[in-house]
């Protein structure tokens, strides 16, 4: 068995196929942009802001004070927390659908949703029990 054996010319169409298979999963199946953000303080939701229009200040209160958030053009940031090591204002801003920010000693999490042109947000059409 030589080494001509390993390698045929339809191994190499096989290949081509398969990567372009991968490439148009990852280019069809890359997240959207995210339209609103849903804060939650603890167990419970807080409330869901617009990410569209001008950046505004939010004041959400938790359990170690109030955690400053910076929503608005198409981005969601900690701006400013009282945890001691700050991570969650070193984290920057988040753009895409189904990010999230986290702050543990604030038990604050906020969760980027699709906008309205994100399939994934259509209406249920059926339920199955």
């Amino acid at each position: 068995m030589g080494s001509r054996d390993f390698f045929r010319p339809l191994d190499a169409a096989i290949l081509v196929v398969i990567a372009a298979a991968a490439l148009w999963g990852f280019l069809a199946f890359r997240f959207s942009a995210a339209g609103k953000a849903v804060v939650f303080v603890g167990d419970s939701r807080y409330g869901w802001y617009d990410l569209g229009g001008a950046v505004r200040r939010i004041d959400v209160p938790t359990r170690i004070g109030p955690v400053t958030l910076e929503i608005g053009a198409g981005s969601a940031r900690v701006f400013h927390s009282p945890c001691p090591n700050q991570l969650c204002v070193h984290q920057g801003a988040v753009r895409r659908s189904h990010a999230e920010l986290i702050c543990m000693p604030a038990r604050l999490l906020v969760v980027l949703e699709g906008g309205p042109g994100d399939p994934r947000e259509k209406s249920i059409d059926a339920v199955t029990y």
